[in-house]
């Protein structure tokens, strides 16, 4: 398993979410759902970046 860790750029300031996931795609879908949520519930433009990946055990 490895740690995808996104950078999510809004309006207010800037937060970190770090997803468990076995490939890009898989943590990348979990990024995007997450980011959706986000926009329903604040009616504000939210950014998406990968900042880095985690290699766990």
């Amino acid at each position: 398993m490895k740690e995808y860790i996104f950078v999510l750029e809004e309006p207010v300031g800037t937060r970190e979410i770090k997803i468990l996931a076995s490939g890009m795609m898989d943590a990348f879908k979990k990024a995007k759902e997450f980011q959706k949520n986000i926009v329903q519930d604040t009616k504000m433009k939210v950014k998406m970046i990968l900042k880095g990946v985690r290699y766990t055990d």
